[in-house]
């Protein structure tokens, strides 16, 4: 796949890294001739120093041969001009990176038919409605939904006290249907068998039906807290849509906001119904025990600094809140990050990668999530002819390191074992490391050959 990437700020490396180590032939357009030298100095790709709003710099690239186009510079206006510009030239799909909020507002723009803009992408409203999906369910570290909502993974950590911890898979209860599709342990992910060992301190990434999840939880000795209070530090664009979404969909839950900027807090206040926004410096420990942090059901450290967010996280446990999530931005961060020990942290850049990576794939992908930089879940469809339809799971080839999570037939979840035997057009969630990903997609490919 040509693709043309115009930015070369921390998601358009991180986007022409990912798509590079695949072998997509990628080409950046970057103004800043020290971002272009580094991009072109680190990665093999073809860099040009230019704008994306310049007819020339984009024909240089081949925009006319391109299958996709990512803008993703910090200038929205500039972003939304070289969707526009590529679409008209040729470009098959156009991914325009647009944070300011007024303009998702404008109801009578079109993005797709008027600008040729087929996708876009805010990433902090991704990660504000990651952190609303955790809120919703405290007991997990993080949370996904697949097929039209109807299948949930979540992960989970086994505490030393849990039932489950030092069992062998083969010998949990499975009255209800569930399938563990990996574990990480210390820093490593497994594609588990029925022989592994749950041990304490696992993350296991655990998948079932929507409406069967709490049952499972249940099964396997899990448990949430009801979420009455929130507090979310940084009011910034994500905090700021994280309690609109909250708002909306948690009416019963109290929201508090603290944020350092006078004129910003004063601004969210405005646009908030019920949520109540303080003035003050999330950091300041005797700020935090004077607001009752500690009574805080979950705290979200979503400040624009990642120290800042570390900090808050751990003040805020050591005050006695149930659950913490910390947003860390920088990727050299995350280990200490995890390190330390805090409930759940997300990147912002992983959240937008896995966002725009569906329009990367092969045609019957239907949605991809990041894992880190080492594993992936695919959402994707079984195509007839393919190689997958003649024989049971069992009996398949399979890469090692991948795994089926959970199929939907019909409009029907299906948690598969080993005789179960894959349909043409199937609906199906793959789990796999990142060296079997593309072998997956050949696999339910249609004429696809392994």
């Amino acid at each position: 796949m040509k693709v043309i990437i115009v930015g070369a700020g921390k998601v358009g490396f991180s986007m022409a890294q990912l798509l590079s180590a695949e072998n997509h032939d990628v080409t950046v357009i970057e103004p800043s001739s020290e971002r272009a030298q580094i991009m072109e100095n680190a990665l093999d790709i073809q860099v040009i120093t230019g704008s994306g709003s310049s007819v020339a710099d984009l024909k240089a690239a081949g925009v006319d041969q391109a299958d996709m186009l990512l803008a993703v510079t910090e200038m929205d206006e500039l972003n939304m001009v070289s969707c526009m510009l590529a679409k008209q030239y040729g470009t098959k799909t156009t991914v325009a990176r647009v944070r300011n909020p007024e303009y998702l507002e404008i109801k009578d723009l079109s993005f797709n038919q008027r600008m040729g803009i087929d996708l876009i992408i805010n990433p902090e409203r991704v990660t504000a409605r990651e952190i609303a999906a955790i809120i919703r369910n405290p007991e997990a570290l993080n949370v996904e939904f697949y097929a039209d909502y109807k299948i949930k993974l979540l992960e989970l950590e086994v505490k030393p006290a849990s039932p489950i911890a030092n069992k062998r898979l083969c010998d949990l209860d499975s009255s209800l249907p569930y399938n563990i599709v990996a574990i990480v342990r210390s820093h490593t992910i497994l594609v588990p068998s029925g022989q592994d060992v749950l041990l304490p301190g696992d993350h296991i990434h655990l998948m079932a039906r929507a409406a069967d999840m709490k049952a499972v939880e249940s099964l396997l000795g899990f448990h949430s807290h009801k979420v009455e209070h929130v507090t979310i530090l940084g009011g910034g664009r994500t905090g700021f849509y994280l309690a609109r979404i909250l708002e909306d969909d948690m009416p019963s839950v109290h929201i508090k906001i603290i944020e350092k900027n006078l004129a910003r807090a004063q601004k969210i206040s405005q646009r908030l119904k019920r949520t109540l926004v303080i003035h003050g410096d999330g950091s300041d420990s005797e700020l935090l025990q004077e607001e009752s942090i500690g009574a805080s059901d979950v705290v979200a450290a979503i400040t624009d600094d990642d120290k800042v967010n570390l900090l808050c996280s751990l003040i805020a446990r050591n005050l006695g809140v149930k659950k913490t999530i910390c947003q860390v931005k920088r990727n050299e961060i995350l280990p200490l990050a995890e390190q330390i020990g805090l409930d759940t942290i997300l990147n912002p850049r992983q959240l937008t990668a896995g966002a725009i990576l569906k329009y990367m794939r092969v045609g019957n992908i239907i949605s991809v999530t990041l894992f880190g930089e080492r594993a992936e879940m695919l959402e994707l469809s079984a195509q007839p002819g393919a190689i997958v339809l003649s024989e049971p799971l069992k009996d398949l080839n399979f890469p090692k390191g991948s795994m089926i999570g959970a199929v939907l037939r019909d409009d029907q979840v299906i948690i598969p074992d080993g005789n179960f035997q894959i349909a043409a057009n199937d609906r199906l969630l793959v789990f796999s490391l990142e060296k079997g990903i593309h072998k997956i997609e050949k696999l339910f490919r249609g004429g696809g050959k392994s």
